[in-house]
């Protein structure tokens, strides 16, 4: 199995952007890609947008080739109705779908039914994933229930997807913050991954929208699936990686999880590269101007 991680925050964007390659097929999960449009009342700096460019045109040039594109909700960093990735991505695709009328939001309903008449004539199957199961040759593509986008539902609900070709399983959380739900943790080790990947707490957010019993909570679960599938590679990153002291999260969590043989890393450094936290050093990389 290969692992290509095309967009994540460590990455220099707001994206999740992952490809996964079976000898039976290749699945694009949430080809989509964004930014903050404010950080510390800064617009994205020009870094960022060239970035999002780049990231924006390698998903083109890879979604072209795949055989299953994945949407795991209707945030914008992981679905895009063609304000940076063109919607011809999801010609001659079978495209399998978070429900866009059940367990969602009213602002993710409406972008839903907005996105799906943009594909309807392009994508080969739409279909609607949420606890299902699907088959490839030897590979197994599984959809979870739908889980909170973090602690509750005030942001709607996502699909975590398990990718499982007989000899290596991997997790694709979407974001579940954390996770902070049981719901969310539960899909992970009842399927036991080899690899993980996790969107993290948003910790940038604490004392705003986010408290440290939530942190707390979200460091407990993970030290849980840690101590419970010991040898297992984590990519943490996306909304964590918006906080420049994310290492010291990694620290906590490993610290506290009974096995030493677990990896935590950034998808950057998964990926063989130095991270890349673009809008956690916004303000940073104004002040170099002047």
């Amino acid at each position: 199995m290969e692992v290509q991680l095309i967009g994540f925050d460590s990455l220099g964007v707001r994206s999740m952007a992952s490809v996964i390659y079976t000898d039976d097929v290749s699945i694009f999960i949430d080809p989509a890609v964004s930014l903050a449009p404010w950080r510390f009342s800064l617009k994205p700096h020009p870094l960022e947008l060239k970035q999002l460019e780049c990231v924006a045109s390698k998903i083109c040039e890879v979604a072209k080739d795949v055989d299953v594109i994945v949407l795991t909700h209707y945030h914008y960093d992981h679905h895009d109705p063609g304000k940076h990735v063109p919607v011809d991505i999801y010609e001659g695709k079978d495209v399998i779908i978070k429900d866009p009328r059940n367990n969602i939001n009213v602002s993710q309903r409406i972008r839903a039914s907005r996105f799906l008449k943009l594909i309807k004539d392009k994508a080969r199957n739409i279909i609607v994933g949420d606890g299902r199961e699907f088959t490839y040759g030897k590979t197994k593509l599984l959809l979870s229930k739908p889980v909170p986008h973090g602690v509750d539902s005030r942001l709607g609900y996502v699909t975590e997807v398990l990718i499982d070709d007989g000899d290596y399983k991997i997790i694709h959380t979407s974001d579940v913050e954390g996770p902070v739900t049981n719901d969310a943790v539960e899909f992970i080790l009842n399927n036991r991954p080899d690899l993980i990947i996790i969107d993290g707490p948003p910790t940038y957010l604490v004392g705003h929208h986010f408290t440290e019993d939530v942190i707390s909570r979200s460091i407990s679960n993970l030290a849980r699936i840690v101590s419970a599938l010991g040898d297992v590679t984590i990519v943490l990153d996306h909304h964590l990686l918006r906080d420049l002291n994310y290492r010291e999260f990694y620290s906590e969590v490993i610290k506290h999880g009974a096995s030493t043989k677990a990896r935590v890393m950034c998808a950057a450094e998964f990926m063989g590269m130095e991270p890349m936290l673009l809008e956690a050093r916004r303000k940073e990389l104004y002040s170099k101007r002047s």
